[in-house]
């Protein structure tokens, strides 16, 4: 068997950890890139969304370098995220690839039979082994996350352009690699004290935006132009409300996450309206009585949770005086346009600033 994933974030160092732990040969996606796009969105339904083309394009580009197993998460509700992977095997099988296809549910909180689900397609591992490489994997799941939170405040004091990025790159990289927690520890706290080192920039006005949205979106880089580290490099710290960390666990465990957006979304939006539109909603109120300076929302273009969400949050905005701006994204999405956009974002915020300082 050689396996291969959609990438989606830190995804593709989890999956290669726990697989390389039961001893399946990986073949790594390549990097998401517009080739990866282009793939993608010559055999998709034109008016999917954009995750679904550059996971259909990873699919393309594995099995052609030798992958002949797939797995892809399912799901129903909602959310065409369901029917992905149907659909794509559908497409692979009519483009004439020969390959297995894993389509797994999430957990939601049924965390002990989605692991027998998974185990049934490797039968010949033993549970130690499966149980070990699975820990391990989630221990480099936190450490890359919270190594990340770490960046997105950082980044907006560092001293020279790029260069926090570089840092933070190289020693994911290394956890990455890293064959056990000691060593996982001994990297992150290695890499923090460099990502501090170079940056020590102080502002009068330190703006603070949160980033809400689709979950896909808010995870990889390449989808969203790289938006974070754009805030980060215009001076602005940035909160991202979802990491993969979060959303895993929440979802194997049924931790009362859940219950904390249906609290803050009281009053805006009642029940689960698909994908994460509930957490869209209820991450705008909260940040916004976290006082931040502004919300960004960000999703694929023609995705109905949060076409939803972006009607509510608007009310939101308007009743707790906060900025909120909303970004789709497709193929066609240009970068430079999207840029000034953010550029006069900041500009808005730090006029509001300003003039509530001249208020006191």
């Amino acid at each position: 068997m050689k396996i291969t994933y959609p990438h989606m974030g830190s995804l593709n160092m989890i999956l290669k950890t726990m697989f390389e732990g039961i001893n399946v040969e990986v073949v790594e996606p390549p990097p998401v890139t517009n080739k990866t796009l282009s793939i993608g969105v010559k055999y998709s339904p034109e008016f999917v969304c954009l995750p679904y083309k550059i996971n259909l394009g990873n699919f393309i580009e594995a099995l052609e370098n030798g992958a002949d197993t797939i797995i892809m998460l399912g799901g129903i509700g909602p959310c065409r995220f369901g029917y992905y992977g149907q659909a794509q095997k559908e497409t692979l099988i009519d483009l004439g690839y020969k390959f297995n296809m894993i389509i797994l549910d999430p957990p939601h909180g049924r965390l002990v039979d989605f692991l027998k689900e998974l185990s049934s397609y490797f039968p010949d591992v033993y549970w130690k082994d499966a149980l070990k490489a699975f820990i391990f994997a989630v221990q480099k799941m936190i450490i890359a996350d919270k190594f990340e939170k770490k960046l997105l405040i950082l980044r907006a004091h560092e001293n020279e352009i790029g260069i926090t990025t570089k840092i933070f790159e190289d020693y994911m990289e290394k956890i990455k690699n890293a064959k056990n927690k000691k060593e996982l520890d001994s990297i992150y706290k290695e890499g923090l004290e460099k990502l501090k080192q170079n940056a020590t920039i102080k502002r009068e006005i330190q703006l603070k935006v949160a980033l809400v949205g689709e979950i896909y979106l808010m995870l990889e880089p390449f989808s969203n132009l790289d938006i974070l580290r754009s805030l980060n490099e215009l001076g602005i710290e940035v909160t991202k409300t979802d990491f993969l960390s979060d959303y895993l666990i929440n979802s194997a465990f049924k931790l009362p996450q859940r219950m904390e957006f249906k609290k803050y979304a009281h009053g805006y939006l009642e029940r689960d309206i698909g994908g994460h539109g509930l957490n869209t909603v209820a991450n705008t109120v909260k940040y916004a009585e976290k006082n931040y300076d502004g919300i960004i929302q960000i999703f694929p273009f023609t995705c109905t949770p949060e076409i939803v969400a972006q009607g509510i949050i608007a009310k939101v905005s308007s009743d707790k005086n906060i900025p909120v701006m909303s970004l789709s994204y497709d193929e066609k999405t240009g970068e430079a346009g999207y840029q000034t956009r953010l550029e006069a974002f900041k500009d808005l915020l730090e006029r509001r600033r300003l003039k509530n300082i001249k208020k006191y």
